[in-house]
């Protein structure tokens, strides 16, 4: 229930406007008045479910800014902000390994599915998605080539309530791992 009234908040307004037309065309036919009462308490209940959504951040939306925050630092090539969120220190020496290889110019994601792990204590996360760079390699010929992977996050949630990565790995959209995969 929190997901649709957090991270849907259109569906919810589509589902109380529902409600307050129904509830306001009872009104318009009877003239009973407890009915319109209930009908514009039930339309001003629309931008309030909008505030809501705005106030409340799932895990989804925590999972989600550091996908965002992490691809704007590989951008920008900021390897250190890039691998911030990373809380295991041997993944973390990996990703700062890779990183400096390349030069990013463009970077997007997409396609960003998040599946929580059901019954795993801390709660873990995996986040697959999409990545579509323009890269190059620092040393080497390869220049501002367009390169789409995919990209496979685990994430566990620490006991100060935020989400870290606890392992990563990218490989080609199609087939197995390649060469580049870590």
């Amino acid at each position: 229930m929190w997901t649709i009234i957090a991270e849907k908040p259109i569906l919810l307004g589509i589902m109380i406007g529902v409600v307050a037309v129904g509830l306001l065309f009872s009104w318009l036919q009877t003239g009973n008045k407890p009915i319109g009462i209930a009908g514009l308490i039930a339309a001003l209940l629309v931008p309030g479910a909008f505030l809501v959504a705005d106030v409340i951040v799932t895990d989804r939306e925590k999972i989600l800014n550091i996908i965002y925050t992490t691809v704007e630092a590989v951008e920008n090539n900021d390897h250190e902000a890039a691998v911030a969120r990373i809380g295991v220190p041997e993944i973390r020496v990996r990703a700062l390994q890779e990183l400096p290889r390349y030069e990013f110019t463009n970077l997007r994601v997409r396609n960003i599915q998040i599946t929580m792990v059901t019954g795993s204590y801390p709660p873990e996360a995996t986040a697959d998605c999409d990545a579509a760079a323009t890269v190059s390699l620092k040393r080497g010929t390869v220049k501002n080539m367009r390169v789409t992977r995919r990209v496979i996050l685990t994430f566990r949630k620490e006991p100060n309530e935020t989400w870290v990565v606890t392992n990563y790995t990218h490989q080609p959209l199609a087939g197995g791992p390649d060469s580049f995969t870590p």
